[in-house]
């Protein structure tokens, strides 16, 4: 039960930090640890199902989507919120500071 608490507020603060683009690094590690966890859940309860090649009921595997968004937030952990988020206001509002400083 603990865990379900711990990744219900994992999934709603660091789905509101990434699409306002504040912490998004922290934000979407934190997101991709939930979705291998997720991956982890359905692969422990129902296998590879055949994987690659199984014919599965609703054809998608479980683990399918999990995966994908794992692999979403994976990409802007590595990649950054991008220019219109706050982190970016955010690093040109210090980036402008410090090159006035750096100046006087």
């Amino acid at each position: 039960e603990l865990w379900s608490t711990i990744r219900d507020y994992a999934e709603f603060w660091g789905g509101i930090l990434l699409v306002l683009g504040l912490l998004t690094r922290p934000a979407s590690f934190v997101l991709f640890i939930t979705m291998c966890a997720a991956v982890y859940f359905h692969l422990a309860s129902t296998g590879v199902q055949g994987f690659p090649f199984g014919h599965v009921e609703n054809y998608s595997y479980n683990f399918e989507e999990p995966a994908l968004y794992g692999f979403i937030f994976l990409l802007f952990f590595f990649n950054g919120a991008g220019p219109v988020s706050l982190d970016s206001l955010i690093y040109s509002k210090i980036g402008s500071e410090n090159a006035e400083a750096d100046s006087a």
